[in-house]
């Protein structure tokens, strides 16, 4: 469980840089951040050999500088302590790896954090993980997150910025493309998927608010739970996005073609189908789950769904077309090119982590929009 107490206490004590740093290799990272001399904490590296040999001193404790390989497990724990300065360098989770906003969990629930900016970012085109299908489904989950921000800022009548979604679909469609000129090349792969990591970084360090801010983001969530309540395997976050993302892309179109009112939604029931399916804590539930929005928001929420609705279908359109491209590559990116893909989600279990999607994870997102609207209750068990 998360130390909020320490964690506050680490903010005070240590300085946010104004940009994070992105660097090709670990050591120049670490020379940029510290001299000779300096303590140095490495967390998820099979050996420090290569730090000591560079003249720096290793601690398990306080630090000067934290270098933390891997993904949100790693980078969580580098945060957690107390240090100087903070580098990240990602296996996986690379949209993360600049962004000051992290996830982390407690007991069965998830939620998001904010910290300070990491000093530097690693991006080493020879440290990606093996499965390139889940580090392609990381990318690809940004491009419903930025209709999602979207779909919140017109919820609240702030202005759009377009540009960031914009880029984000420039970078999945040459990813896309990319990829796949590159089939079965591990090397070609692995390289471009590495230099997509990074410029989504660059997207999230200018843009928080991006970090799991999707309705497939807030349905994985409730998948991982139902998976460890029932003592499942759960897949890894990049191809779970994958799968939801499409699903809950469908989902978005068909609710805006058939948009009626219905009866507000009805907590109690939520709170008993969380706990019973779950596996959650009945206090912890009653504490995450979302409250049910006063008339007048509501009403004023479902008559801008019907005034921008025109152009929220379109942007999804264009979101499915860039998916069905991706999909053909991201299935082709496995060894048995997406065999496996038929046991990683029971499709069974999908509407209903769809519908307690919202109350497990918060986001100002399409689904939770549709929670309050009433219109996720019949999947409710």
């Amino acid at each position: 469980m998360l130390d909020l107490d320490f964690l506050r206490e680490y903010e005070e004590r240590t300085e946010s840089p104004a940009e994070t740093v992105f660097f090709d290799d670990v050591m120049t990272a670490l020379k940029s951040a510290a001299p000779e001399g300096s303590t140095v904490r490495a967390i998820g590296f099979d050996s420090n050999d290569v730090f000591l040999r560079a003249g720096y001193r290793v601690t398990d404790g306080d630090c000067d500088v934290c270098i933390a390989r891997g993904g949100e497990k790693e980078f969580t724990a580098a945060r957690l302590c107390v240090h100087k300065k903070l580098i990240l360098m990602p296996t996986h989770d690379y949209p993360a790896a600049a962004c000051e906003r992290f996830r982390t969990e407690e007991k069965s629930f998830a939620c998001l954090r904010t910290g300070k900016k990491p000093f530097g970012a690693v991006f080493d085109k020879t440290a990606a993980v093996q499965n390139h299908a889940a580090l392609f489904g990381e990318i690809v989950a940004l491009d419903l997150a930025a209709f999602d921000v979207e779909f919140s800022a017109r919820m609240d009548g702030r202005r759009i910025d377009g540009e960031i979604a914009m880029q984000i679909a420039k970078l999945i469609t040459e990813l896309t493309d990319q990829l796949k000129k590159a089939e079965k090349d591990n090397a070609a792969q692995k390289s471009a998927l590495t230099d997509a990591g990074r410029r989504a970084a660059h997207l999230l360090a200018k843009t928080p608010a991006l970090l799991h801010a999707s309705g497939a983001s807030q349905a994985v969530e409730a998948y991982r739970m139902l998976c460890v309540a029932e003592k499942r395997t759960v897949g890894m976050r990049g191809e779970l996005l994958m799968l939801f993302g499409a699903y809950i892309t469908d989902f978005y179109i068909k609710s805006l073609n058939t948009a009626r009112f219905f009866f507000p939604p009805d907590n109690n029931k939520r709170i008993d189908s969380i706990t019973a399916n779950l596996g959650a804590d009945v206090r912890r539930t009653c504490v995450h789950i979302a409250p049910i929005y006063p008339p007048q928001k509501l009403l004023l929420c479902e008559y801008r769904v019907r005034e921008f609705k025109s152009e929220l279908i379109k942007k999804l359109t264009d979101i499915i077309k860039r998916q069905n491209n991706a999909w053909h590559v991201f299935k082709r990116l496995y060894p048995d090119d997406g065999y496996c893909l038929k046991k990683l989600l029971d499709k069974t279990d999908a509407p209903l982590c769809v519908a307690l999607a919202p109350d497990v994870f918060k986001s100002n997102s399409m689904l939770s929009y549709l929670k309050q609207a009433g219109r996720l209750e019949k999947y409710v068990i």
